[in-house]
């Protein structure tokens, strides 16, 4: 029912979409003031040294780029592999590096906008490898179904990040790229790894880096640049590839730095309304807690 509803949506042209985006983005902010208190305190906890004017300029930015971003992913119903290129530009030389190497790779990203044209761009420049992307399932059963087809019409093979482990099972001897949105709040603090991000402790899901730092996979960070409405560009760069002395939280560590030095240059392109910091720091997890300012550069 829903994707009977969605579809022709999905067929009218981007421009027009966007007018609708538009109006969407208003009603958020003006009417509805979808988590309003939330976004507000996210921005000014991240760039307390910005004044309010300033903080307040990238709130109302992030909500125009909050309704693109579900326009565009919206458009992924109908939009053809053609279509989607003229929208990106990418620089994967460095993961071509890594395959030619007949090795496997995984690629972290954040809640940048459009993370669905990313997962859909890979596993479209990518053929002839196993392009896996990891997800967190939705509640509501149709709408879950309708984000596995838009997820997976290019060719990504869908994981659930609830049962991830499992799942790649089927491509643990064949070579893949598996794709992980890294930036998850995670359910447990104790448990999580602990670093400081946009200028506070924050908690990142521990289980992300054991599953790569325990196949000894090259880690790549994909960088998401909104260059103009409707175009982006990504560039994936080295995190780490085991080559070097592996320590417990440094994957997190190196990927949570490049992350914020993007969202530092693109604020308004960064998911503020989903509550990163639920957790609070307390001194029992200082044991779990990565200084970077041991890293070596």
């Amino acid at each position: 029912m829903i994707n009977l509803l969605l579809y022709p949506i999905s067929l009218i042209p981007l421009r027009i979409l966007y007018v609708i985006s538009d109006v969407f983005a208003y009603l958020l902010y003006h009417v509805f003031k979808y988590r309003r208190k939330v976004v507000k305190a996210n921005i000014d906890r991240s760039f307390h040294y910005l004044d309010e004017t300033e903080r307040l300029a990238i709130e109302k930015r992030f909500y125009k780029n909050f309704c693109d971003h579900f326009i565009e992913t919206l458009k992924l119903l109908t939009m053809t592999e053609q279509e989607l290129r003229q929208h990106i530009t990418a620089d994967y030389s460095e993961l071509e590096k890594i395959l030619a190497t007949n090795q496997s790779c995984h690629v972290y990203l954040g809640h940048q906008f459009n993370w669905e044209w990313a997962n859909a761009h890979v596993a479209s420049a990518f053929k002839n490898t196993n392009v896996v992307v990891a997800y967190k399932p939705i509640s509501s059963k149709s709408f879950n179904n309708l984000m596995l087809k838009i997820r997976s019409r290019f060719g990504s093979k869908m994981v659930s990040s609830m049962n991830m482990k499992k799942e790649m099972e089927a491509y643990a001897d064949k070579q893949h790229v598996l794709v992980l949105v890294a930036d998850q709040n995670p359910n447990k603090p104790m448990k999580s790894f602990w670093t400081s991000f946009l200028s506070q402790p924050t908690a990142f899901i521990s289980g992300t880096e054991l599953y790569t730092a325990s196949h000894k996979t090259p880690l790549l960070f994909a960088e998401i640049i909104r260059e103009e409405r409707g175009h982006y560009k990504f560039v994936l760069t080295p995190v780490f590839d085991f080559t070097q002395q592996y320590k417990t939280g440094i994957l997190t560590a190196i990927f949570t730095e490049k992350l914020e030095d993007t969202i530092k240059s693109h604020p308004e392109n960064y998911l503020w309304s989903h509550k990163r910091w639920k957790h609070i720091y307390k001194n029992e997890y200082s044991k779990r807690f990565f200084d970077k300012s041991i890293m070596a550069h």
